[in-house]
């Protein structure tokens, strides 16, 4: 019997905010969960962050624990990219890189119990502010290869998950929405604010911008929760990210 598939999605906000007092805040908060997949956003390259962050939580839960998959951006923005940690057997890994903003998306397919399930991660663009010029077109390049993908004839079970600097209401989230659903809105009622966090508050107004999308084909959302939502208990303003990360569970079909 297939047990149920865990993923949580953390923006790391690079190694900038207190990143060393931050740290073995995420560790903890990550150690906790223990989900499946957790794929992260802003990932700091030249210090490793993704290896780092997944010795950590090893350290933590006293095993090798994940398999760590990086993806830079492109262009000038190589420092930094996307990550995803697995403890599920990777049998598919790939990557696109996404129209303007040297932007990409990131896919592993892995087993669960052996069940295969197909997990995008990707972080949109931040500009525009005002509109979707860049966004839409990204989030639909997602969509495109993902339609491809899926045209091999195989039962796919797709988890679409990132920051996509978008709230629910504008053209970039609606497409996606047209196909694959919020697992925090299908089971809350509405998407939550996930930036930013007390560790960056001053001049931000509250977004909903990170989400967890699935297949309601294949796939059924039965938890849903925000995670990194308590500071250090010796300083308030000190959080894990300046983003609040999403955790969601599914039933495979």
């Amino acid at each position: 019997m297939t047990e149920n598939f865990t993923l949580l999605t953390l923006n790391l906000r690079h190694d900038a905010d207190r990143w060393l007092e931050r740290r073995p805040l995420i560790a903890d908060v990550l150690a906790e969960h223990s989900a499946d997949v957790i794929a992260f956003q802003e990932v700091a390259l030249r210090i490793q962050q993704a290896h780092l962050i997944a010795a950590d939580i090893e350290s933590r839960l006293g095993k090798r624990t994940y398999e760590v998959h990086v993806q830079s951006k492109w262009g000038d923005q190589a420092w930094e990219g996307i990550a995803f940690l697995t403890k599920l057997p990777v049998v598919e890994v790939g990557a696109i890189d996404l129209p303007e903003g040297h932007r990409v998306a990131q896919r592993v397919r892995v087993l669960k119990d052996g069940v295969p399930v197909d997990v995008v991660n990707t972080h949109l663009h931040h500009l525009p502010e005002d509109d979707e010029s860049i966004r839409a077109p990204q989030a639909q390049a997602i969509l495109d290869w993902i339609a491809q993908l899926s045209g091999d004839g195989q039962a796919r079970r797709w988890l679409i998950t990132g920051d996509f600097n978008a709230q629910p209401h504008t053209e970039t989230i609606q497409q996606i929405a047209g196909r694959y659903k919020s697992a925090y809105a299908t089971l809350h009622g509405a998407d939550p604010v996930t930036f930013p966090t007390p560790l960056v508050r001053e001049g931000y107004p509250p977004f909903a911008i990170d989400y967890i999308f699935y297949d309601p084909q294949y796939v059924e959302a039965v938890g849903a929760g925000l995670v990194g939502t308590q500071p250090d208990p010796r300083d308030a303003n000190l959080y894990p990210s300046d983003h609040f990360g999403i955790t969601a569970e599914f039933l495979l079909r």
